[in-house]
């Protein structure tokens, strides 16, 4: 099998549909059970608004290109994913913790569901910062319907 490559995306709200629709399609192609593609699709919003509204919007100059790469594969009960972007470096996961919302809602934190998400639902989770880019790697375990 060859080594999948990474899809680009360019990281604008309004084209998040774009990405959600070929992370769904690799997921749906192999037969993986659709409550984890939901949660898949779940985290990736998360981190796509993250990278657009905290990431790239950190940038003093306006670049041309600003992108997101995602590259997934999805097989026997697993899906593996690699979320990627060049926008200023930060690790999500060095002060991470689950947010509480057991008090009243005022005192609620604001923010930080993203990388909640990837460490409720993922497995294996980590970040690098590797040639200008920002990478977080996790997997969502599935199951084959009817299995």
């Amino acid at each position: 099998m060859a080594t999948p490559q990474p899809r680009s995306f360019e990281a604008r709200l309004e084209l998040f549909p774009e990405l959600r629709g070929y992370a769904e399609g690799c997921c749906s192609e192999a037969g993986l059970e659709r409550v984890a593609i939901d949660r898949l699709i779940l985290v990736l919003e998360e981190l796509f608004a993250n990278t657009v509204e905290h990431g790239y919007s950190r940038l003093a100059e306006p670049s041309g290109e600003r992108l997101v790469w995602l590259t997934i594969v999805a097989a026997m009960g697993r899906i593996e994913v690699a979320y990627e972007d060049a926008a200023p470096e930060h690790d999500p996961f060095t002060r991470a913790a689950e947010p509480d919302y057991t008090g009243p809602v005022d005192s609620w934190q604001v923010g930080g569901l993203g990388v909640a998400l990837v460490i409720r639902f993922g497995r294996n989770v980590r970040y690098e910062r590797t040639e200008g880019r920002n990478r977080i790697y996790f997997t969502i375990l599935a199951s084959l319907p009817g299995a």
